[in-house]
């Protein structure tokens, strides 16, 4: 090693035993998970999905996931149109792709659609499960409360990519 990488190679050293970059190292708490969130929030970071008749139906929709407005929670939207006019469908984001897995968030969070008279409408499920930064996630959108099979379905990705 010449003189030169030696004096760098201390000065480095020299650097983190004074209180440098190791000196800082912790591991993740609260607070940061809280700061990590309000950075996703301010960049938009938000995934969408379109959903598509599934076996005959004529249901279409648009979905979006993004962060919610405390750490820890996200918020869901689903908008809908092509319904029947006072129907009210049931709606959840999955795990995975279309069109199984486990419901995103708690199901109850989740409260049916009710279309209007020209047969669209829209829904909000706030949620107690941080936003995802990757993954695979789905919307299922259902007939109704008695019918649970899926009527449309959309496979999440991340906005911009």
């Amino acid at each position: 090693m010449d003189v030169r990488s030696t004096v760098a190679v201390a000065a480095v050293l020299g650097s983190l035993a004074a209180g440098g970059a190791w000196s800082s190292w912790r591991p993740v708490d609260a607070g940061d998970l809280t700061a990590r969130h309000a950075v996703l929030a301010t960049q938009g970071m938000k995934w969408t999905a379109t959903l598509d008749p599934v076996a005959g139906g004529t249901v279409k929709g648009t979905a979006t996931l993004a962060p919610g407005a405390t750490g820890g929670t996200s918020v869901a939207t689903i908008s809908i149109t092509g319904g029947t006019a006072g129907a009210a469908y049931p709606w959840h984001v999955h795990l995975g792709k279309c069109p199984t897995g486990g419901v995103f968030g708690g199901g109850a969070s989740y409260k049916p659609v009710t279309a209007g008279s020209d047969g669209s409408g829209t829904s909000t499920a706030n949620l107690t499960a941080a936003m995802p930064a990757s993954g695979d996630y789905h919307v299922n959108l259902h007939a109704s409360a008695t019918d649970m099979k899926t009527i449309a379905c959309g496979d999440f990705k991340m906005a911009g990519m």
